[in-house]
């Protein structure tokens, strides 16, 4: 695995592994050849959207599936992440996709102030946006250099600096950890930290 395009082809044969996505008393249940293909339907929305290799999209909603159809979607497409904090506000979330140069923003209704001046889509929407898409047939070529993410942080004060993460970046911590921490299919993991830090990617 050299890239993030390489972990999500992994996820199209993984038909058995779940995960369980919970809020309030509804409970929701998808494979991960189910986000596989999501991914990729969302892939071909952002190709609609002119999104190709190394443009900006800025990710500002909750954790949810619909958060890693989206992420994945825009490693499909060549795209680097731009994850926002969901309780961020508009203010830092403008300041975010302007440093960036973010071309699209996902962003949610659950949010009552939206960003406006950059093209957009609503996370809600896009189980209905894409169920007359098909999937992406081809992907791009990626190296472990090219950059997967451009993550904002500020530390405890201050405004956001960019820090820049490749692929190879990501992958190698993955690849590390899973050195140490075998992960055996009995395991259960329960995810509690916004999808935006890294340590819960």
């Amino acid at each position: 695995m050299q890239t993030l395009l390489d972990l999500l082809k992994t996820f199209k044969d993984s038909n058995n592994q779940i995960f369980i996505y919970r809020t309030g008393i509804r409970r929701f249940t998808f494979t991960y050849r189910q986000i596989y293909t999501l991914s990729l339907k969302m892939a071909s929305f952002l190709e609609e959207k002119n999104i190709g290799k190394g443009d900006r999209v800025a990710l500002w909603a909750g954790n949810s599936p619909w958060w890693v159809v989206s992420f994945f979607s825009i490693i499909a497409r060549g795209g680097v992440i731009v994850p926002i904090d969901f309780i961020s506000g508009k203010e830092r979330a403008e300041t975010i996709t302007k440093l960036s140069g973010a071309k699209l923003i996902i962003q949610s209704n659950y949010k009552l102030e939206k960003i406006t001046n950059i093209d957009s889509v609503t996370i809600e929407d896009l189980q209905f946006l894409l169920e007359k898409l098909k999937p992406v047939l081809r992907f791009p070529v990626l190296e472990p250099k090219d950059i997967a993410e451009l993550v904002y942080t500020s530390g405890t004060t201050g405004d956001p600096k960019g820090v820049i993460l490749t692929h190879k970046n990501i992958t190698t911590n993955i690849i590390q950890a899973y050195k140490h921490i075998v992960i055996k299919s009995s395991f259960t993991f329960l995810s509690l930290l916004p999808l935006s830090h890294m340590f819960e990617q």
